[in-house]
């Protein structure tokens, strides 16, 4: 994957862009290019995937896009079964539970990841997502070497799972970049029969 911030434009980021190319169209990596239309049957939902964007194809839980690298963005789409544990505190989400209570534990589990410094909350509000009653969240944090990164969260509890819709960039450049496109996706995404 891209991920050093070369620019495509200059030699080395040219030919670090085509060896990627052919690589993706080998079986060396997992990462096959998307756009339109999708569905995940597996997962339960429905989405319109942005054009020029790299879909990580080796696992469904969590689904994961990226256009220029997981380490400067990506998307990720997933869901928790209520009652499984989370791996940072160790909770589980409760049947029943209010979109508040979800996002409560939501955050905490972002607070506590591994190389997590310098947590900012910047937004934590109610906000549907695909129809049903959820939440929002945005904040921003350091990783362990100093890279600023920003997350948009969207979530709801549909029966027994919690769907989750996010979006993490570098806070310089690449979060303002990819913002819209990924709010399109969040817009199209839809749970279906086999989600509910």
């Amino acid at each position: 994957m891209l991920h050093s911030g070369i620019s495509r434009r200059h030699p080395v980021g040219a030919a670090v862009t085509r060896a990627f190319l052919a690589c993706a169209l080998t079986a060396c990596a997992p990462w096959v290019q998307v756009e339109g239309p999708f569905r995940m049957e597996s997962q339960g939902y429905e989405v319109v995937l942005p054009a020029g964007w790299w879909r990580e194809a080796s696992t469904e839980n969590p689904f994961l896009l990226t256009k220029d690298g997981v380490s400067l963005q990506y998307i990720s789409i997933d869901r928790v079964v209520v009652g499984d544990e989370l791996p940072n505190t160790k909770k589980k989400f409760a049947k029943g539970m209010s979109p508040d209570d979800v996002a409560a534990v939501e955050l905490e589990e972002a607070r506590s990841g591994q190389g997590i410094r310098s947590f900012a909350l910047v937004e934590k509000a109610p906000f549907p997502l695909a129809g049903y009653p959820g939440f929002k969240l945005a904040y921003s944090f350091k990783t362990e070497d100093g890279l600023r990164l920003r997350r948009v969260q969207y979530g709801a509890m549909v029966r027994d799972r919690v769907y989750r819709v996010q979006y993490q960039a570098a806070a310089r450049y690449y979060f303002d970049k990819d913002l819209a496109a990924f709010e399109r996706l969040r817009e199209s995404f839809r749970i279906t029969d086999s989600g509910i």
